[in-house]
């Protein structure tokens, strides 16, 4: 009896992912039918020729928006035309931070009309991602934007792709994938680098908070992510910051945490100093060192090349790529400490149930706190 319900909730995944997988068979069909089939093909001489490309970043997070600002900038600075195709969560840091040729808004579940009514086209289309479970909304997307070549990655329907890019990135930075994808625009890149600007206001509030912590400078903590299993337990968080205080000779600030208890036990700390994101990620410039948990603040932490730990919990990107190395911090200033289950999925390990020990031991050796 104890295996029938692990049994139903087998099937119920692979009932689920089945009938995604006949979804997207269904749906990109019709638009292989519709509309794919009626745009020329062209030569792949004329890739590196293209003036104008647009990223298609729906399915992109913040922490990806930071890492293909190098991208964008390298095409940029080669004279192309960079416009970013994406939801609303991820044009707030495009428009902040992130300098483009063009940012152009989709629903989170975009219909074809969305983007007929912005009237793109491009010289060549780029989605840097897998294909998932969103396949049909790419391609319902890709379908209603006029380009001449579009470019993908491992690709098992190659009908909507000029380009399809072969790479097993097992053992790669996700920036490898992005200096590939230039070099076939004509652009190689030998140096990537992550390109991020702030406002003279953002500037201004971030050297004013930053100037009041002290000479003693100051730490960022970081306990919380998106995603509820890469964000650390209340336990966890208070011994954390009971450490810091008590080794550390830096003050501490606290990021996506409110909680009146901690602010009380712990008074000399700062919990949410900004609610604003160009604030936040331009205060990592100032800190002595940063601790997190999202990726997110890890490549922030890149671009300023400041001292961090990074905790990482052994999740598999696309359920195949290790993103303790994909979405690492690939920098020499940068600790990663993983977590100790190693359950090997796509979801990764419980952080709230990691022992506080493995971050300590990185603590203890991390001379920027002291």
């Amino acid at each position: 009896m104890s295996s029938r319900p692990g049994a139903l909730k087998r099937f119920n995944h692979w009932r689920i992912r089945k009938g995604r997988e006949l979804r997207n068979l269904r749906l990109l069909a019709w638009y292989r039918f519709a509309y794919e089939r009626k745009r020329p093909r062209l030569s792949l001489s004329g890739l590196t020729e293209c003036r104008t490309v647009g990223l298609m970043m729906l399915g992109n997070g913040i922490g990806d928006a930071i890492v293909v600002s190098g991208f964008i900038s390298a095409l940029r600075k080669a004279g192309k035309e960079v416009h970013c195709i994406c939801n609303k969560k991820t044009a707030g840091i495009l428009t902040d931070m992130i300098e483009t040729d063009g940012l152009h808004v989709l629903p989170d579940r975009p219909k074809r009309k969305d983007v007929l009514r912005l009237h793109l086209s491009f010289d060549a289309v780029i989605l840097f991602g897998d294909p998932d479970k969103n396949l049909h909304r790419d391609m319902r997307v890709l379908t209603a934007i006029g380009h001449r070549y579009a470019v993908g990655y491992n690709q098992k329907d190659t009908r909507f792709f000029d380009l399809n890019i072969i790479r097993d990135e097992k053992g790669c930075h996700w920036s490898e994938r992005l200096r590939d994808g230039a070099a076939r625009l004509g652009v190689p890149i030998e140096n990537f680098t992550y390109d991020l600007h702030f406002s003279d206001e953002c500037q201004r509030e971030v050297d004013e908070f930053a100037a009041g912590m002290g000479k003693q400078g100051f730490v960022i903590f970081n306990p919380v992510a998106s995603d509820k299993f890469r964000s650390l337990s209340p336990a966890f968080i208070m011994e954390t910051l009971g450490w810091l205080t008590s080794h550390s000779s830096r003050r501490v600030v606290v990021f996506n945490v409110r909680n009146e208890d901690l602010a009380k036990d712990f008074p000399d700390a700062v919990f949410a100093p900004f609610d604003a994101l160009d604030r936040s990620i331009a205060l990592v410039g100032k800190c002595a060192c940063l601790i997190t948990v999202d990726t997110s603040f890890v490549h922030a932490a890149r671009f300023f090349n400041v001292s961090m730990i990074g905790i990482y919990n052994n999740r598999l990107a696309c359920n195949r790529y290790d993103n303790n190395v994909q979405w690492g911090p690939g920098y020499d200033k940068a600790v990663q400490v993983f977590s100790d289950a190693h359950v090997n999925t796509e979801t990764g390990d419980d952080l709230r149930d990691m022992p506080f020990e493995i971050l300590e031991k990185a603590l203890e050796e991390c001379e920027a706190l002291r």
